[in-house]
């Protein structure tokens, strides 16, 4: 079975630890994670990763314009927004279709997120 491989841009080392270890237990996934958003841009690659978790608050690059950087660079990736700040959203539904389908809420249960991943994929998956 080929593992799956996510990228994680989070500011907060925490969540990405917590994230990254609990996914990688599971052995269905490659994780890359970077706290800076600078770094993970520079290192993102067309084609390499099956979905990318992307937190919106972060420093240097938002997560919008991040967002809209690994689309540029990839327009087939596939990302699911990081928040706890339900009303930065509301302005984002007239740029993202479906944006609701594409967000996870912190604080998140952690088989809460693996289910929410685990669809994306599944969905993904579909329509390649």
């Amino acid at each position: 079975m080929t593992k799956k491989r996510i990228l994680i841009i989070d500011d907060d080392k925490d969540v990405i630890n917590l994230f990254k270890i609990y996914l990688e237990k599971s052995g269905e996934y490659q994780i890359d994670a970077y706290t800076d958003p600078v770094d993970a841009l520079y290192y993102f690659k067309k084609g390499l990763y099956d979905l990318v978790l992307l937190d919106l608050k972060m420093p240097q690059i938002d997560g919008i314009s991040m967002y809209q950087q690994l689309k540029k660079e990839d327009s087939n990736t596939s990302i699911c927004l990081i928040t706890a700040d339900i009303a930065n959203l509301e302005q984002l539904k007239t740029k993202i279709p479906n944006i609701e389908k594409y967000v996870i809420y912190k604080p998140i249960l952690l088989r809460n997120l693996k289910n929410k991943i685990d669809s994306l994929l599944l969905e993904k998956n579909m329509f390649c």
